[in-house]
C-alpha cells in the first residue's frame, strides 16, 4: 500500500510516570509518525490526514486504573477534555470489559461515532510487529480504536479494523470515505486535513479533574499475553 510524502514526525513517548503505589504504572506513549501512516496511506489518495497530538492531561482517578465494568468505562469517558470535536485517548493500566463484553484479554475500548477511547497503557507502547503486518501492535491498537471514534466498525481480514490485532492497517474506500465525513476531521488554512488527538492519563496523584458528560455505543478491541490469542471483540 503506498504512503504518500509527509512531514516525519519521531515515536514519541509523551510521558512515563511510576504512580504510588508501585502496582500503578500508566503512561502514555503514542506513535505518532506511525499513525500518520495509517490515516495517510494510498486508498486516502491526497486526502491525508494528519495526527495531532495535544498536551497531556493528568486526571488523579485511582479507582479507574483498573477497568472491569462498563460503568467504569462511562466514568472515564465522563471526564472529557477539550471541545466535542477534539479525540481523546486515555491510558491506564488494566482493563477486562467493554460494551457488555467481559473478557481479561480486553486491551482497548472506543466510542463508535464518539469523541473518546481507553487503552492499556503497555499495549499502546508495543513496538514488535506481528509476523507477516505491516505495523506494529501499538500502532495499529491507537489507530483501530480511532477508528472506531470515526464511524467505523470491525472488518475481518488483513485490515486495520481486523477483529484481532494481526499487524495490519489497510483502509478500503469505503472506510476512508466514512473517516472523511467524520467530524473529527478539521482542514486547516493549508487545506490539510487533521485529528486533534489530547492524551489523558489516569493517575494515582492528586491533580485536577476536569469533566464532560459523554457515552456513546462502543467498540472494543482485545489481545493476549504470552501464549493467548491476540484478539478483538465487538
Amino acid at each position: 500500500m503506498g504512503e504518500p510524502n509527509m512531514k516525519v514526525k519521531t515515536l514519541i513517548a509523551i510521558a512515563a510516570l511510576l504512580i504510588a503505589p508501585l502496582s500503578h504504572a500508566a503512561f502514555v506513549t503514542i506513535n505518532e509518525n506511525g499513525m500518520d501512516i495509517v490515516y495517510s496511506q494510498g486508498s486516502f489518495g491526497e486526502n491525508s490526514v494528519d495526527i495531532r497530538i495535544g498536551a497531556i492531561t493528568s486526571i488523579a482517578r485511582p479507582d479507574l486504573l483498573d477497568i472491569s465494568s462498563d460503568a467504569e468505562i462511562a466514568s472515564i469517558f465522563a471526564l472529557h477534555v477539550g471541545a466535542q470535536d477534539v479525540v481523546n485517548f486515555y491510558f491506564i493500566d488494566t482493563m477486562s470489559a467493554c460494551g457488555g463484553q467481559i473478557n481479561v484479554n480486553i486491551i482497548g475500548c472506543g466510542e463508535v461515532n464518539g469523541q473518546d477511547f481507553v487503552v492499556e497503557s503497555v499495549f499502546a507502547a508495543d513496538n514488535s510487529t506481528p509476523a507477516g503486518g505491516d505495523t506494529t501492535v501499538g500502532v495499529q491498537l491507537l489507530s483501530h480504536e480511532l477508528g472506531h471514534n470515526l464511524g467505523l466498525g470491525h472488518r475481518s481480514g488483513n485490515f486495520l479494523m481486523n477483529p484481532s490485532i494481526n499487524g495490519f492497517m489497510a483502509l478500503n474506500a469505503a472506510e476512508v470515505a466514512t473517516i472523511l465525513a467524520s467530524q473529527l476531521v478539521h482542514t486547516d488554512g493549508n487545506g490539510q486535513r487533521f485529528i486533534t488527538i489530547n492524551p489523558v492519563l489516569i493517575t494515582g496523584a492528586a491533580v485536577p479533574e476536569p469533566s464532560t458528560m459523554l457515552l456513546l455505543a462502543m467498540g472494543l478491541i482485545l489481545v493476549g499475553v504470552g501464549s493467548r490469542k491476540l484478539r478483538f471483540f465487538s
